[in-house]
């Protein structure tokens, strides 16, 4: 075991320590990861940016995890890398040297946590598993923990601006051993991990309602709730403190303690019900705009390209992107849907990642939103419709 080792032990056993008095205004309570004789990946689903905490808070012994690569440009890169050193892996990027990162370190006999959604849900029900994630379970070869987080939606909504006060939880659901998932396949792997990891928040909260506190709790539904479904319009909702109307009809409510949206003609009491009518919706309205090219124009955004070495240059700023049905066009370059293999959204669903055939993008803007770029990519690759 060499220094670096050892001094990565060493910090993390007192983060441990010091994280749960970090986590007490979440009135965090969670089980204790069990102490295994096998190095093990451990996987949590993704509600809060504090997740990382409260799966350290779990554990009894060091564990290395897996950070979004846009940490390794924040301000906190250098205090990461140095007593951390987390794996990387490129949102919407190329994953390839994460996996290998994680094979080598579980190799060395040293354990992993990770999130297999890759990303946060923006409506408080876990995104599915994919198939690329129970291969490396099964590459890795050691055992596997499965860990829901309860309750961290509400404190953190992806697309919220603030943090709310409340209870969260965290609970060990299951431990399989290197033997157990040698006799599994990958689907059966990742049916195991939407099995164990999967949360719908407000399904539980009807169940069983919390308050969730914060004096600004509809500021960054705009982010997420793009179209109104009264009269249809796109990119019209605006928000101050609990409230939020749309510019257009004015059609509004209130997001209340709870997490729900109340108002008198609002059709959706929820996030999630509202964002999977959105889904249908945009589906629609592009079908119906089949064959005339350019959909959406994005204004005042910006253009950059991300290097290996984790820097990011910027390529355009304050100018603007077309969506078209078929390919991205800004600052003179196109991009074809066919030929980005990977994209994710970031920062309040302000940012959009993808990798290109040329390269690793980002677009982001402060009135840009990244989902209807995201959706456009999604339908390009979902089979063709065919007619009867």
């Amino acid at each position: 075991m060499n220094w670096k080792m050892l001094f990565h032990k060493a910090f993390f056993q007192i983060g441990r320590c010091i994280v749960p008095f970090l986590l007490k205004k979440y009135q965090w309570k969670t089980d204790k990861l069990p102490k295994l004789d096998e190095p093990a990946l451990v996987m949590s689903n993704h509600l809060t940016e504090s997740d990382m905490m409260m799966m350290i808070s779990a554990a009894r012994k060091h564990m290395y995890f897996v950070c979004g690569e846009h940490l390794m440009r924040s301000k906190f890169a250098k205090f990461l890398k140095t007593f951390f050193d987390p794996i990387p892996a490129p949102r919407g990027g190329n994953t390839l040297p994460a996996v290998k990162e994680i094979l080598r370190r579980m190799g060395n006999g040293n354990s992993v946590m990770m999130f297999p959604e890759g990303c946060r849900s923006f409506d408080g029900e876990t995104l599915p598993s994919v198939l690329a994630t129970a291969k490396l379970i099964k590459k890795a070869g050691g055992a596997l923990i499965t860990y829901r987080i309860t309750g961290g939606y509400f404190i953190a909504p992806r697309w919220g601006h603030k943090f709310r006060r409340g209870p969260a939880k965290g609970t060990v659901v299951g431990v399989y051993s290197s033997a157990e998932l040698a006799q599994m396949t990958p689907r059966q792997i990742a049916d195991l991990l939407d099995r164990d990891l999967y949360e719908n928040a407000y399904e539980r909260q009807r169940k069983d309602p919390k308050p969730y506190l914060c004096d600004a709790p509809a500021e960054g539904l705009e982010n997420y709730l793009i179209i109104c479904p009264k009269c249809g319009s796109y990119d019209t909702m605006e928000t101050k403190g609990n409230a939020f109307r749309c510019t257009c009809c004015g059609l509004g409510g209130i997001h209340d303690d709870y997490g729900f949206l109340r108002g008198e003609e609002l059709p959706f009491d929820n996030v999630l019900d509202w964002g999977r009518w959105m889904a249908r919706r945009f589906d629609e309205d592009m079908d119906r705009e089949a064959g005339k090219g350019l959909c959406f124009t994005e204004r005042d955004v910006t253009f950059y390209e991300i290097h290996s070495d984790h820097s990011r240059e910027d390529l355009a700023v304050g100018t603007e992107l077309e969506i078209h049905e078929d390919k991205f066009v800004i600052a003179g370059r196109e991009f074809l849907y066919k030929d980005i293999t990977n994209q994710s959204l970031l920062y309040f669903g302000k940012s959009i990642l993808f990798l290109h055939r040329t390269g690793y993008f980002g677009i982001t803007g402060e009135t840009f939103h990244a989902w209807k770029a995201a959706r456009m990519l999604e339908r390009s690759k979902l089979p063709a419709k065919t007619t009867s």
